[in-house]
């Protein structure tokens, strides 16, 4: 039996706050649309599994390991089947500090996103109805795509799970996307969810349930070659384009099997600026490159920032489930779309959604092949072939995961 439940809190500030993204000093002026807390709750053959997901450029790791602890032990349930996910929205309080960014945490907000965030698991976890489930599918075209070369590597395919009551009508909806909701840039000052929190919101008016929304692997994809206008006009534009080519393309892809398996698993990558190699070579191109160069100033300002952090661990976290035939892989940052790529051609035989921006952020996981090409490795906190290393065991562990399943014959 497979039972569900959403629920959804507003936490927008009712006073002006400071903002994570885009390294803005001045507080908010004003709000666009609501910061969210969406919760989904999900249980198969009594396994239930949570999904927290905050209107946020990111989650911390003490915040998202607060939230699994305290959820986990008011419910009794292990604390690996709760996800803690962000939207990555650049237009939302800081809730959080930024790595390469002096980010100006709001500590109360943060605070009360986590108080929220628990009590909105508890409430799902206790509003759980039987359900169905459908899969529908699409590629979008032409509103955002690979942001460094146009027509590059790029994930487009959205997901919509949509479930229902057994007498027929909507409970709520899931929808899963790969984009950078980066259309308010730097010179907006209200708060937003972004494209994310629009698409939702359409999609709410449309489908009549609640709905929450995913990220995927959007490391390098954006709307920046496809930009017809700016500002909320662009942002209308783009959020209404998405969902009217969804509704136009999708195609119904069958769920089947139920089985349901999980496992967590993590990797320690090591990285010290002062003695990598890779990034000492970047340095030396970028220092011989005229004055005139358009991210010269930038990548040796990012140098230095990055030799002051000394050298240092970090652990990156992955979530993997199994769901019949469907594979939800659960990564924790801003993840490139070819990787992104990787795991889904790995799987073919699968449903294969992706969750980026989920229980801490690493920031930027970037190929070998397009390690100190573009703005995404001055951002990584991780050595050229660290982030391959990764996603090579990320594929390894689910292939695992789902051939242990088979052997059980679970799935």
């Amino acid at each position: 039996m497979m039972r569900i439940a959403f629920d959804k809190t507003d936490i927008t500030p009712s006073s002006p706050c400071h903002m994570a993204g885009y390294n803005r000093k001045e507080k908010s002026t004003g709000v666009l649309d609501p910061i969210e807390i969406n919760t989904v709750a999900f249980e198969q053959h009594g396994e239930l599994y949570l999904l927290g997901i905050l209107d946020s450029i990111m989650v911390g790791r003490e915040f998202c390991d607060q939230v699994r602890a305290q959820a986990a032990q008011r419910l009794g349930i292990p604390a690996e089947h709760i996800t803690v996910s962000a939207i990555h929205t650049h237009s939302a309080p800081a809730f959080f500090k930024l790595t390469f960014e002096d980010t100006i945490v709001e500590s109360e907000l943060q605070a009360g996103a986590q108080t929220s965030m628990v009590e909105s698991m508890v409430r799902a976890a206790g509003a759980l109805q039987e359900c169905t489930v459908t899969l529908e599918k699409a590629a979008i075209d032409g509103l955002y795509g690979n942001r460094n070369v146009k027509g590059g590597v790029e994930e487009k395919r959205v997901y919509l799970f949509t479930f229902f009551h057994k007498e027929g009508g909507r409970i709520g909806a899931l929808f899963n996307i790969s984009a950078h909701p980066t259309i308010l840039n730097g010179s907006s000052f209200v708060l937003s969810a972004d494209l994310l929190g629009h698409i939702r919101a359409k999609l709410q008016t449309i489908l009549g349930c609640k709905v929450a929304i995913t990220n995927g692997c959007c490391g390098d994809v954006s709307t920046r070659f496809y930009r017809k206008c700016a500002g909320m006009e662009e942002l209308e534009y783009t959020a209404n384009s998405v969902v009217e080519q969804f509704l136009e393309k999708k195609q119904p892809s069958p769920l089947s099997g139920q089985a349901v398996a999980s496992r967590t698993f993590s990797m320690i990558t090591h990285y010290d600026a002062a003695t990598d190699p890779d990034w000492l070579a970047m340095t030396r191109e970028q220092e011989a490159q005229p004055d005139s160069s358009p991210m010269k100033e930038f990548f040796l300002a990012r140098q230095e920032l990055k030799r002051s952090f000394g050298a240092y661990d970090l652990e990156l976290i992955a979530q993997l489930r199994l769901f019949g035939n469907l594979l939800v892989v659960i990564l924790p940052g801003d993840i490139l779309s070819g990787f992104g790529l990787q795991i889904k051609n790995a799987f073919p035989e699968l449903e294969v959604v992706i969750l980026g921006y989920s229980n801490t952020y690493c920031n930027y996981f970037v190929p070998r092949e397009e390690y100190g090409k573009y703005f995404e490795t001055y951002n990584s906190r991780l050595a050229k072939g660290e982030a391959d290393r990764f996603i090579n065991e990320v594929i390894t562990q689910a292939r695992n995961l789902v051939e242990t399943a088979q052997k059980e014959g679970r799935a």
